[in-house]
């Protein structure tokens, strides 16, 4: 008199590609009407049958990254975000495309930039980078460095005021002179010049600055030639670098009275070249203007616990004006990951419900619960199980 039936299938769970349809089982009479499930033999009755389907093509979208931090820690800046086409191509393989495909869908596009604002900076005080450590190898010295209040100096707290200055420590005592080969001679005697490179080097044979070497030992890298033996005459070495690393300073170069004995260079005193002939040994030299890298102190960490990011303003001065020309190379970071203890394991979200009409189950059972749709759509099903 009455036997379960398979109905047809329920419509797809999803509008395109990948979704799930299920059959479902109900009790009819011997003349195909539908009658309570209570009249069947709950023992007999079929399992339900799930199987995937595939809707219509999927239209493409636009996904955005979350926002950036702010760009400023006070004040106001800006929030940045990546937005991009998406588009579900085949059943499980969802991949960035073109913009063009969302554009010619008619997709709004999600703003990219949006303001955000911290409260008012107010008077801060602002560093410059520290100088150059001079002090010789094995030795100590003092480092230095501008501090400067952003707005005016009676208005920046004089009890947080930044040190200034702090002690440094000259390079190892390793670093040594190292010569190459002399280059081909370049004339006869008097104009003849014979060339070398001379660099400090580490002991494991790094090439450093050569304020790491000590100077008074440095090798000439320039020494007379022409014939066997040549005349007393004035010789002159490179310049060094400029006592500044901006603005006016002044260079200076070794100038020596030297004469080729034998084959032999030699240094003599400076009458026998004669003093109204000797070339200079130091000269103004002008680096580019002083442009100067300031930044404000660190910020507190944006997380409490875990990893977050703290940020500084970074300006560029000239004297007291905001300019455009410091050096980019040598900006000091803004942002910087801050990584603090390990946060405690958040409970799960109980609010969490899966949405009706998705087969969370079957998803579970073939591993989708990584694919972006049914991580959302079975948020609950997904989600870890309790410690």
């Amino acid at each position: 008199m009455y036997r379960w039936k398979l109905s047809s299938h329920e419509p797809c769970s999803a509008t395109c590609t990948t979704g799930v349809m299920s059959t479902y089982a109900m009790c009819v009479r011997y003349d195909g009407i539908e009658v309570d499930d209570s009249y069947c033999d709950a023992l007999t009755r079929p399992e339900p049958v799930q199987e995937f389907c595939a809707g219509r093509e999927c239209q493409p979208r636009w996904e955005t990254s979350s926002w950036s931090e702010c760009s400023r820690t006070c004040g106001e800046g800006y929030q940045f975000r990546i937005v991009r086409c998406w588009k579900m191509l085949s059943p499980g393989f969802d991949s960035s495309v073109y913009s063009d495909l969302c554009e010619a869908a008619e997709a709004v596009r999600p703003e990219e930039r949006k303001t955000c604002r911290n409260p008012a900076c107010g008077p801060q005080w602002e560093m410059s980078e520290w100088s150059e450590c001079t002090a010789k190898c094995g030795e100590r010295s003092v480092v230095t460095r501008d501090i400067r209040c952003s707005e005016d100096e009676k208005l920046c707290d004089p009890n947080t005021r930044p040190v200034g200055e702090k002690d440094c420590t000259g390079p190892p005592c390793d670093r040594q002179w190292t010569v190459s080969d002399w280059g081909p001679c370049s004339g006869s005697c008097g104009q003849g010049r014979m060339i070398r490179h001379v660099y400090c080097k580490t002991s494991d044979g790094r090439v450093v600055p050569e304020s790491q070497c000590q100077t008074e030992t440095k090798p000439l890298a320039i020494h007379p030639c022409g014939d066997k033996n040549c005349p007393a005459h004035w010789l002159a070495q490179d310049w060094e670098r400029c006592n500044t690393t901006c603005g006016r300073g002044v260079k200076k170069r070794l100038v020596l009275c030297m004469e080729l004995a034998n084959g032999k260079p030699q240094t003599r005193s400076g009458p026998e070249c004669g003093l109204a002939k000797k070339p200079p040994e130091e000269s103004t030299c002008f680096e580019r203007p002083c442009f100067k890298w300031y930044t404000s102190p660190w910020s507190e960490c944006t997380k409490t616990c875990g990893v977050g990011v703290r940020m500084r303003d970074v300006k560029c001065y000239q004297g007291t004006d905001i300019v455009r020309g410091c050096d980019p190379l040598v900006k000091p970071v803004g942002r910087q990951a801050c990584d603090l203890q390990p946060c405690p394991t958040e409970p799960p979200d109980d609010s969490c419900q899966d949405q009706p009409g998705t087969n969370c189950a079957l998803a579970i059972k073939v591993n989708l619960c990584g694919h972006w749709y049914y991580s959302k759509a079975c948020c609950r099903s997904c989600r870890p199980p309790h410690s």
